[in-house]
């Protein structure tokens, strides 16, 4: 009897060091695991932190030669505004040509767009298509430029020939800028031909409030946009020379 008690005592003893090798073995598993994983994420938040630094000092950078541009073309209007007839036509056509590249503030009568998110339930299952993509935008813009509208902005970023809209996630990127709704568009233009052309039937914002997507359209008698705030590079197009033809 002794020695089968003894026995079972040496098996429960073994079962135990069996157990505990178990999971000191699994403990030391999990411990290198998240040592590695430590290792991973710090390697990729100093990427990030790398990548961090290098826009801002680019940002930085863009900052400094844009502010050396506009006091630049300041100390042109002040030449060409001294000067003659001649000279007092070319400003007129600076001027010009700066509305026309988005590089002046500019003010006038014209419309707000306010587009929010569909506050409506979900009865389709399709969660994007309750919330504001940027063909829903596209859509608002492409719509007052035909109508006639001479500047546009999205939540105060002069749009351009070159701006681009497009889905980042959850938000829309605007002139490499990131807003979420909702999204305020304002166009100078005439008013009512602008109004009009928003609030058609079957136009833009009838099209938008079928999925309960808000789209206010309000005419205004005088709206204020903001100059195009970044840096156009140009790395690959310049003037063509005179008189060559086209390729090809």
């Amino acid at each position: 009897m002794k020695a089968k008690g003894r026995k079972r005592g040496q098996f429960a003893v073994m079962a135990v060091c069996a157990v505990v090798g178990f999971l000191l073995s699994a403990q030391l598993r999990s411990v290198k695991l998240s040592t590695a994983a430590d290792a991973t994420s710090a390697a990729r938040l100093e990427t990030l932190q790398e990548l961090y630094n290098e826009a801002l000092d680019r940002c930085e950078t863009l900052e400094e030669q844009t502010a050396q541009l506009q006091q630049e073309l300041t100390a042109y209007r002040e030449a060409a505004a001294s000067g003659g007839e001649e000279s007092h036509a070319l400003m007129a056509e600076l001027e010009l040509l700066s509305i026309s590249a988005g590089l002046t503030d500019l003010e006038g009568p014209g419309v707000t767009v306010v587009m929010t998110d569909s506050a409506a339930a979900n009865t389709t299952g399709d969660e994007a298509g309750y919330l504001i993509h940027d063909n829903d935008i596209l859509s608002v813009v492409n719509e007052l430029r035909s109508a006639g509208a001479e500047a546009i902005s999205i939540n105060g970023e002069r749009i351009l020939a070159t701006s681009e809209i497009r889905c980042a996630g959850a938000v829309v990127t605007v002139n490499g800028r990131r807003y979420a709704a909702p999204y305020v568009v304002m166009a100078i233009g005439d008013p009512e031909t602008l109004y009009n052309a928003m609030t058609m039937r079957s136009g833009v914002a009838d099209i938008l409030g079928q999925w309960g997507i808000t789209v206010q359209v309000t005419a205004n008698d005088l709206l204020y946009i903001p100059k195009y705030a970044g840096v156009m590079e140009y790395r690959y197009a310049r003037p063509a020379e005179n008189g060559r033809e086209e390729a090809g």
